[in-house]
């Protein structure tokens, strides 16, 4: 795209020095437009860090581009330790966008294919380079096919301009070039389609007002600035005809993570009949992931961000200023995730499609074999959660072991394609219990916030209570249904284990029927009833129809775990 008649894109290598990357300043927009050089790994991971870049496809060729400057930076003897340092590193800058965890894996997988530190350099740099024009050449395509959307609407007015809210910026600054919901907007003005964008502000950092209409002020969109809070106001009054917006993660079943407060503009789009689309290109999706609102994470930022405001003084200085009074404390969530039932389109290079995992694998057929063959991180009670951390305690500390233990023997964590499987609990008092949180499964050590405390669970209504900074598991009913009924039940362990699942149900010992999925009233039912039996503690059981589920309780933590191990070393015969 174009800066005061310059084309640029928002990274690329340096015209004649191949070892900088340069990128856009995207912090100091839209008061001063500066290039900003790197030359290290760790330059791009402070500048992904801190929004330099941002907007889920920069990030993506950011990594890729960060993951060059390793390439370039590593010895020749550690090189591949320092590679995956290097990813590492990245891959723990934005948690919630999907991209950059795919450009970093693509990059590592490109690279594999050479031998020498040499050839890995050199293939680095291609690699790189072509995540960045695949970014754009997809972005065009979306753009194609967004703008037939925006056609079918000027139709119908007869003429007058196509009004379109936008939320934060999903356009060619948070992209290599074009952008995602931004590029309709631009293949349909350049068309001759009249068209107006409403850009909303997007607090805290205010995407929208330095960014999104930055740019399309520069390309010459009619466009108008308004409060964040002012998009359900005009849909009452007719004076919207589209939203669309970004994504920086998007399940196999159409939920979307966005930029906070996309949620509440799908909400009135909704109840106003008004089109919500989303537009991303495919290494956005996660098809890993079914369910969105519980299973992807989501970043918090600075709270400094919702505390104070930058912008440009009287005197023509930018500085930033306190909005609220100096003690108050503040929280800030940079994400939301909007349920699929809200999302009228979703657009990729691929095409347009419904917000369902049958219309997203329509136009992703090949993602059908990759799936896993379960869905942990897919809570499938209602969950009401409320704010808090678990407090340490000498027991919370032993499980926390107890689970590092599983995590080392692989019988916890997450399967390649990011899907997390496994988890443990304790009681606490009552039928209360301490459980691991959902999508947990990475981390080989838990902190306290990724414990969670199920205050309540009740198999006839499918909810559960839960205290924590995340969700309590997703197998938290099967773990209550177990302490129910039981009561000298302390200590329940989930795993995962081929070889464990497939001998406990050779032997015929105790399990659930075949057709019984997990995270389920009906499993927890299931698991009622084999538990009420008169059994010796502790004791396994078999999640037939959760592949390679495998239960152990007890009435203590080293008990259950020893009865995992030793079944464990009798099965592989040592």
């Amino acid at each position: 795209m174009k800066v005061n008649g310059q084309t640029y894109r928002t990274i690329w290598l340096k015209p004649g020095d191949d070892f900088v990357v340069q990128v856009i300043d995207q912090t100091l927009l839209p008061h001063r437009f500066e290039i900003v050089e790197l030359t290290r790994v760790e330059d791009m991971r402070r500048a992904i860090s801190n929004m330099t870049v941002r907007g889920a496809g920069l990030i993506g060729a950011s990594a890729a581009y960060g993951m060059y400057l390793a390439a370039l930076e590593a010895p020749n003897t550690g090189f591949e330790s320092f590679l995956r340092t290097a990813a590492a590193a990245l891959k723990a800058t934005r948690p919630t966008a999907t991209n950059l965890g795919w450009a970093v894996d693509r990059m590592l997988s490109a690279l594999a294919k050479s031998d020498t530190a040499a050839q890995k350099r050199i293939l680095a740099r291609h690699e790189a380079q072509a995540i960045a024009d695949e970014d754009e050449a997809h972005c065009r395509r979306i753009g194609a096919h967004g703008k037939a959307l925006i056609e079918r609407i000027a139709l119908r007015k007869g003429g007058q301009p196509v009004n379109i809210l936008t939320h934060c910026n999903a356009g060619w600054l948070a992209f290599v070039d074009v952008g995602s919901a931004t590029a309709p907007l631009y293949a349909a003005h350049d068309a001759g389609i009249a068209l107006h964008v409403w850009v909303d502000e997007t607090r805290p950092r205010n995407q929208g007002a330095s960014l999104t209409a930055w740019e399309l002020g520069q390309h010459g969109v009619p466009h108008t600035l308004i409060a964040d809070n002012a998009g359900g106001h005009l849909m009452q009054h007719g004076m919207v005809d589209m939203v669309i917006t970004g994504a920086d993660r998007v399940t196999r079943c159409g939920d979307v993570a966005n930029k906070i407060g996309t949620y509440l503009k799908a909400l009135a789009a909704y109840d106003n009949h008004i089109p919500m689309v989303v537009a991303l290109p495919s290494s956005t999706f996660d098809f890993s992931l079914r369910e969105g609102v519980f299973g992807i994470p989501i970043e918090e930022r600075d709270a400094a961000e919702v505390r104070y405001i930058s912008g440009r003084n009287a005197q023509g200085a930018v500085e930033s200023v306190l909005l609220c009074p100096p003690s108050t404390a503040a929280r800030n969530w940079g994400f939301d995730v909007t349920p699929a039932r809200l999302i009228s389109k979703l657009i990729c290079e691929r095409g347009v499609c419904d917000a369902s995992e049958a219309s997203i694998l329509s136009l992703f057929p090949e993602q059908r074999s990759s799936l896993a063959p379960t869905d942990d991180g897919y809570i499938k009670y209602t969950s009401h959660r409320r704010d808090g951390v678990v407090p340490l305690s000498a027991a919370l500390g032993e499980l926390n072991q107890a689970r590092t233990r599983l995590f080392d023997l692989g019988l916890v964590g997450v399967y390649p394609n990011g899907v997390g499987y496994g988890n443990v609990s304790i009681r606490a008092m009552g039928d209360q219990f301490v459980i691991t949180a959902s999508a947990t499964g990475e981390a080989r050590e838990l902190t306290a916030e990724q414990f969670s405390l199920v205050e309540a669970f009740s198999l006839e209504t499918n909810q559960v209570h839960c205290v924590g900074a995340l969700h309590a598991s997703s197998e938290s009913m099967t773990h209550g249904a177990l302490y129910g009924a039981r009561p000298e039940v302390h200590c329940v362990m989930h795993i995962h284990s081929r070889l464990l699942f497939d001998a406990l149900q050779t032997s015929g010992a105790a399990a659930t029927a075949a057709d019984i999925a997990y995270g389920t009233p009906a499993m927890a039912q299931a698991i009622v009833q084999i538990t009420l039996a008169p059994t010796a503690l502790p004791a396994l059981l078999v999640m037939a129809g959760h592949d390679e589920g495998v239960v152990a309780y007890g009435t203590d933590i080293g008990s259950v775990l020893h009865l995992i191990e030793t079944s464990l070393r009798k099965e592989m015969g040592s």
